[in-house]
């Protein structure tokens, strides 16, 4: 580590020993990583990772912490944050590169501002575009899939380019290559009508205000929509609502949320989704497939 710490040194990288994640993630728990590094740059980001992949040393990339989860016992390894890497570009005919720590809701803003319309299902998804294109982030009836064009990812030490048809989207899913880092992305808008765009923002984002516990620590949907039912409305149905252990609960307002009162640990975040996957498939028969991205052991991702 100690030799990692001098790369960092000389690249001028932020970095901090023995970090909280309950610092990052945006529900609030999880126990220490070994080292959380911060790049300064994309340069800076695409030396770090070839460093790291040289070493015997265990890393994750995390954008805003807004999809994650981490174990009480924290990470032993590194954890690098992409939040610096938020360098946003509007070119001709709709095209918008975007680095990997770029803000999904950042990306709507300069767009709409920008006379293009089409990344408006992104109102209120706190993500970055490394994690929405991990996940094919989508709410509002749209998916990261429909609008982006090329990705940009690293792997072996070394950049490649992939375009949309290549990754195979699904829902909620990305095949990107196994052991691969986002580091920027190339979307396709159109023009549109600002006034329209705004309207259409500021009415998802009414809804979302009515029917998400937006105002308590929260990591946005826990399940992906089964074929069957919304997981929301089957967690409702199932009396999920309210349903707390420690300080964690389901949100009274939407059963696909788990809310943290203030204390809460990961242990009881991870015992409800474990209650509401058996009472699931034991009282409806349906298997309910997590959204949230666990992180245990670094390398290792629970489902």
């Amino acid at each position: 580590m100690k030799g990692l710490l001098t790369e960092l040194d000389n690249l001028g990288c932020e970095y901090i020993e023995n970090y909280s994640m309950k610092r990052f993630t945006s529900l609030r728990v999880g126990g220490e990583a070994d080292l959380l590094v911060s790049p300064q740059n994309y340069t800076g980001f695409l030396r770090i990772l070839n460093i790291l992949s040289s070493l015997d040393l265990r890393w994750v990339v995390l954008g805003g912490g807004s999809n994650t989860i981490v174990a009480d016992s924290g990470l032993r390894g590194v954890v690098i944050v992409t939040k610096k890497l938020r360098n946003i570009e509007i070119m001709k005919d709709g095209i918008v590169l975007a680095e990997s720590g770029a803000v999904l809701g950042t990306i709507l803003k300069n767009t709409i501002d920008a006379g293009l319309t089409g990344f408006e299902f992104a109102a209120g998804i706190p993500g970055t575009v490394g994690g929405g294109i991990f996940m094919n982030a989508g709410a509002n009836g749209g998916e990261i899939k429909d609008v982006v064009e090329r990705v940009w990812i690293w792997l072996d030490g070394k950049e490649e380019v992939l375009s949309r048809d290549e990754i195979q989207f699904e829902y909620r899913k990305s095949n990107l290559p196994k052991g691969s880092v986002v580091t920027k992305a190339m979307f396709k808008l159109r023009s549109g009508n600002r006034k329209e765009s705004k309207r259409s923002v500021r009415d998802y984002m009414d809804k979302r205000s009515e029917t998400q516990p937006i105002k308590m620590s929260n990591t946005g949907s826990i399940f992906k929509n089964p074929p069957e039912i919304p997981a929301g409305k089957l967690l409702d149905e199932l009396g999920f609502k309210g349903v707390g252990i420690g300080g964690a609960r389901f949100s009274e307002i939407h059963a696909n949320f788990i809310v943290n009162s203030g204390h809460a640990y990961t242990s009881d975040i991870l015992k409800l989704i474990e209650i509401a996957k058996e009472q699931a498939f034991l009282r409806r028969g349906v298997k309910l497939e997590t959204e949230v991205r666990i992180i245990r052991i670094i390398g290792e991702e629970l489902n």
